[in-house]
């Protein structure tokens, strides 16, 4: 049996953990142990939500340390993830880290650091990583690039592309709110969805960089435009002032012309979210067969089991801090 704490309970995907996990139970080898970092009424809420008997002294961090083997820290506000992040990583607690991961490169740097030092995995990813939309933009991309995207496109436009002026080649679009005030975290809030709905759509090796994006301001919010794994890349940020009911859609152009499509997240919208953290903390977990929270760690003897997970933790820190450097430059070129 996994047991799993949850810290941060303010956001909404707080209800959404608790409602898998432990109401309905999606996963029969991961018990929810622990709800801490939250006020005292939504823990009481929650609890009662997920039919949770809990320890009234476990409320922090330090608390649960020993009690728990995973946790899914899930704070609204992404600047908050790394103290409780980091705190758990050193006690040799696995961490999967809702979005936005960090509110900055050095933030994020510094949480995968201790999990490096520790051996401890850490892992995020974006519910639209996973929507059915971006799966099939991917396909579409790669069917016309004939499986291979990275040299069919020569440069990055200049103007953002459109049905009539589009240059020829390849390209994706990914539009979705997100605003660069946000009281929260900025652009990383909201934005960083759109980013790692993009690199989806490219499938691009993992830990690729982003080109040094072109920033522009429209009447519908920020463009940023960039290119990863060869293919150019819009980014349509809009304004939540001026588009207060805007989801997130999906675009790309090929030869045969350009597909867009609205991504429609359900309300089990977070369910491969933890799929994917448990496949990486606790592999085994997502079956019915009990196992053990895992870090990096392997016996001595099995080099190659060891290189190869080495190289995959290595690129998928690469891919976070990518992904928050590409936002913290549009962030960047947007200041006077």
């Amino acid at each position: 049996m996994l047991r799993l704490g949850l810290v941060g309970l303010d956001s909404s995907h707080a209800d959404h953990y608790v409602r898998l996990v432990a109401a309905e139970r999606r996963w029969p080898g991961v018990r929810l142990v622990a709800l801490v970092d939250g006020e005292p009424d939504r823990r009481a809420e929650l609890a009662a939500a997920g039919g949770l008997l809990l320890d009234a002294g476990d409320t922090t961090v330090p608390d649960v340390v020993g009690k728990v083997d995973a946790a899914i820290v899930a704070h609204r506000a992404g600047r908050r993830h790394g103290a409780a992040t980091r705190a758990l990583l050193a006690a040799g607690v696995p961490v999967l880290v809702d979005k936005p991961f960090a509110a900055s490169v050095a933030d994020a740097r510094a949480t995968l650091d201790v999990a490096r030092a520790h051996g401890t995995a850490v892992t995020t990813a974006s519910a639209l990583r996973f929507a059915p939309e971006v799966a099939a933009a991917h396909a579409a991309l790669a069917s016309a690039a004939g499986g291979s995207v990275t040299p069919l496109v020569a440069g990055a436009p200049t103007a953002p592309p459109g049905p009539a002026a589009s240059p020829p080649g390849l390209a994706v679009e990914v539009s979705g709110p997100a605003d660069p005030h946000d009281e929260r975290d900025g652009l990383f809030f909201l934005g960083i969805h759109a980013v790692e709905a993009a690199r989806a759509v490219v499938g691009a090796p993992p830990g690729s960089a982003w080109s040094p994006p072109v920033v522009t301001r429209s009447a519908d919010g920020i463009v940023a435009t960039t290119r990863l794994g060869g293919v150019d890349v819009r980014l349509l940020l809009l304004d939540p002032g001026a588009h207060p009911t805007a989801g997130f859609a999906v675009a790309v152009r090929t030869p045969r012309g350009v597909e867009r499509t609205e991504v429609a997240l359900d309300a089990d919208y977070l369910a491969p979210v933890v799929e994917h953290g448990l496949a990486v903390l606790a592999p085994g977990t997502t079956t019915t067969t009990p196992t053990a929270a895992r870090t990096t760690a392997y016996p001595a003897d099995d080099a190659g089991r060891i290189a190869d997970d080495a190289g995959r933790i290595a690129d998928e820190h690469a891919t976070i801090l990518a992904d928050l450097a590409l936002l913290e430059q549009v962030g960047a070129a947007l200041r006077p």
